[in-house]
């Protein structure tokens, strides 16, 4: 028997899933020909020189708007629209809602500091682990054009580009990649297969894929577990964005103060952490979400006639278990 919401407008999962994906898909193609116009357009050149001529700082602006428009059409509005298709009220099923208390704020700052320490710990990890010589050397390939595109992109040497960094590597990403990853596809893959850790975890490996770095492969794929327990404990994606955000926001300002320093040995605040410290931050994130989970029910109990939906996932059920 297929199991539907109440707030579903008759689609299963499956059906939401495959919606789900050929918007995605739809979302790539579209966002694609409308970066290589801006292109064409703001630069004058063709599009087949855009690979290169992209890391130039001269394009510095051009490469900014592209990056808001392809982020926006492949995570943002694929989500939105089948949550418009599929749901009464697609805001909650997004989990846009504003119940938030300062308790929830203060206990994800506390995992957002710590989220470094572990971050730090295991990419150190991800180094150690062995591969073949072959795979090493392509990957080594990958993440040295991976940085020269992120150099390009991160040029923060002034503080309107600082503000301008902020907006568009640390806020319209958290937003746009939340919406994407968390109230989309793990969204729908927890109410399809009615098993939570799992879609955290499956939407944890995508996102990290998706962001193209072995090397970064295991930090990205903690922060996506992070990210996605966030939302799903609270049935807030506010929260998840704040943090992603927050997150983001603290290495583009590390970034902006070394270049004021003038420091040309500019290191990302979540490296040389060692394996220990790792291992401890993990032990205190996971009594602070214990915490988090308590604070989010106490805050869901209150409100659930309200602004969250009654069709939610077994929330209660769940978080109970997991204590």
């Amino acid at each position: 028997m297929i199991t539907i919401d109440r707030n579903s407008k008759n689609f299963s999962y499956a059906s939401q899933f495959g919606i789900l994906l050929g918007l995605v898909g739809a979302g790539l193609i579209i966002g694609t020909l409308l970066s290589g116009a801006l292109w064409l357009i703001m630069t004058g050149k063709s599009v087949f020189a855009m690979q290169t001529e992209m890391l130039k700082p001269a394009y510095y602006n051009v490469v900014m708007t592209i990056q808001v428009v392809s982020t926006f059409f492949l995570f943002f509005l694929p989500v939105y629209f089948m949550a418009l298709i599929c749901y009464r009220k697609p805001s909650k099923f997004i989990g846009f809602n504003t119940n938030i208390n300062g308790k929830q704020i203060f206990l994800l700052l506390c995992i957002l500091i710590l989220t470094f320490p572990l971050s730090g710990a295991l990419a150190e990890l991800n180094k150690i682990v062995p591969i073949p010589t072959a795979w090493a050397t392509k990957f080594k390939v990958m993440e040295d054009s991976r940085s020269a595109q992120e150099a390009a992109l991160i040029n923060i040497n002034s503080f309107p580009r600082y503000i301008i960094s902020l907006i568009v590597i640390a806020f319209l990403p958290g937003l746009f990649e939340e919406v994407g990853f968390r109230a989309g596809l793990q969204n729908v893959l927890a109410r399809w297969f009615k098993a939570p850790v799992v879609a955290i975890i499956v939407t944890a490996v995508f996102f990290s894929l998706v962001h193209a770095s072995y090397y970064g492969f295991l930090v990205r794929f903690a922060l996506g577990v992070i990210l996605g327990l966030i939302f799903y404990i609270s049935g807030n994606i506010w929260l998840s964005v704040l943090f992603h955000f927050l997150y983001n926001g603290l290495q583009v300002t590390a970034l902006y103060i070394y270049n004021v320093a003038g420091s040309k040995n500019q290191k990302d605040i979540e490296k040389n952490f060692p394996l220990w410290a790792g291992a401890v931050a993990l032990i205190l994130i996971i009594y602070l979400f214990i915490e988090f989970k308590k604070t989010s029910l106490s805050q869901k109990e209150k409100i659930k006639n309200n602004d969250f939906p009654d069709d939610d996932l077994d929330f209660h059920n769940w978080t109970t278990a997991q204590s």
